[in-house]
This record gives C-alpha cells, structure tokens and sequence, in this order.
C-alpha cells in the first residue's frame, strides 16, 4: 500500500495556523527564520503570517525578536473549561469514582493526536515504596498508536477510517507492535473491538499500566473520547481488568449522557 500525501493547507488561515504547529515544549519560542526554514516561506509571508496570529492575540512578541504564544490562548482555555460538554461532563462524573491507589483520565481526539483533558487521581502513583508520575494531564497529546487510551478510540473508528490511518502512519504502527502489515493491523483493531477495551503497559509513564474504553454518542456508534484508568503495573491482571471494565463502561455510559445533556443547555443558552 503506498501512504496517500499529506496536503499542506492552502488557505491563509491555514497556513497562519502551521505557524502555531511550530511552537511546543520543546520549543516554545519562534523567530522569523524559524518559519522561514521550516515552513519553506520567503520573510514576507512569514512576517505576514505571525503579525495576523500577534493581531489575533496568538501570538506575542518575546525578546530578541522572538515571539511565544499570546494571551488569548488563556482566554480560550477559559473559555473551554466552562463550555467543553466533554470535561463538563467529565467534572460531573469522575470525582465519584477517584480511589487513592489510581488515576482516571478523559481523552479527546484531535486529528492525530489523543488528548488528555481531564485528570481525577493524585499526579504520582505509590506501590511497594515507590513513587510513580503520571504523565498524563489536561493539555497533555499522545499519539494514536500509544497508550490504552488511544487505543480505545482507535479501534472503534469508522473501517474507512481505520484504513486511512493505516495508509498515514503504517511505520508508526509497526513500530508501536500494533502490525506489520495491513491484514495484522486489522486483527488487532478487530480484537479490542470484540472485548471492548484497551490494556496496556509502560507505553505512557513507566510501571503504570491502563486500562481504556472507548465513550460513544448515546444511541450511535460515533466515539466522542475514551476513559482510562492508570494505575502501578505490576497490578494489572484479569481480575483488575474486569473490574475496570465494568467500572469505566458505567462512567463512560454516565459520561456520554452527561455530554448530551450539557450540549443542550450549551445550546439553550446561546438563544
């Protein structure tokens, strides 16, 4: 199978928007030259480009002529925290479920990209005198092919879907154990819908294992997030795998419902 080409965006927002794909943790700060070399655009329209996401507040000038992310990225995670159905009805949930001994983690997709954006739980895990980060927080992106929390949602996507992911990322997937070929990627997709979940172990944070579901629109088969659960490794067995599907499937189905009816007073109040 030959990988379809990813296309480069071709309208302008689009492209002011690749901009901001530059920034990261890694590299939180960005200069001209920066956009120049790595988007290949000549000074003009890199100029162009950041001064539109600076006049929108995504952008702001740092020093040495370098720019970082501005302050309407803090007005719009406000903005999200108080709208989101999603987290709201993961806030609605989750605090129910929180146990001392583990960390429920809400997920949400964004193209590629499995997003945490709620955590209930403690940020390190204890077992046998050991403390144990968890990695996962609000804001935090993994990859698809990593972590039962990815999993989860991956394998419920459309068949269509599931065979342009493959077509994308079929080195990503071999190399994540997932397939080495189309046909092994299939089954593997094939057998975590059969069970209805997703395990995995030291894919994320080190010695903690998870354990993921998928969350569907109510009714539908369309996957909105998946829910997790991570705790230390060494604990994960049938008997715990069992118990977090039926806790989780619970959570998920409440979650679902809540999602819904959050999006209908969303609704209702903006009339």
């Amino acid at each position: 199978m030959n990988a379809p080409a990813i296309a480069r965006p071709t309208s302008s927002l689009g492209r002011a928007f690749e901009v901001l794909e530059l920034l990261s943790v890694e590299h939180p700060l960005l200069r001209i030259e920066d956009v120049m070399a790595r988007l290949g655009y000549t000074r003009s329209t890199a100029y162009r480009y950041v001064k539109e996401l600076c006049d929108a507040g995504l952008l702001a000038p740092s020093s040495g002529g370098m720019y970082a992310l501005g302050p309407r990225i803090v007005e719009l995670e406000r903005l999200l925290v108080m709208t989101d159905p999603l987290y709201l009805a993961g806030c609605q949930v989750l605090p129910a479920m929180r146990r001392p001994d583990s960390v429920l983690l809400l997920h949400n997709l964004y193209r590629d990209k499995v997003l945490c954006i709620y955590k209930e739980g403690p940020d390190t895990l204890e077992h046998k005198g050991e403390r144990i980060p968890v990695r996962r927080s609000r804001g935090t992106a993994f990859p698809l092919f990593r972590g039962a929390a990815s999993l989860a949602m991956l394998a419920f996507f459309r068949p269509h879907r599931i065979r342009q992911t493959y077509l994308r990322s079929a080195e990503e997937i071999a190399k994540a154990g997932l397939g080495r070929t189309w046909d092994e990627f299939r089954h593997t997709m094939a057998a975590i819908r059969r069970s209805g979940y997703a395990t995995s172990r030291s894919q994320i944070s080190p010695n903690l294992a998870g354990v993921a579901v998928p969350i569907f629109l109510p009714g539908e088969k369309k996957v909105i997030g998946s829910l997790a659960r991570a705790f230390p490794g060494e604990l994960l067995g049938p008997e715990i795998e069992r118990e977090c599907l039926h806790d989780l499937s619970a959570a998920a189905d409440s979650i679902a419902q809540a999602f819904v009816e959050a999006g209908r007073d969303g609704a209702g109040s903006g009339r």
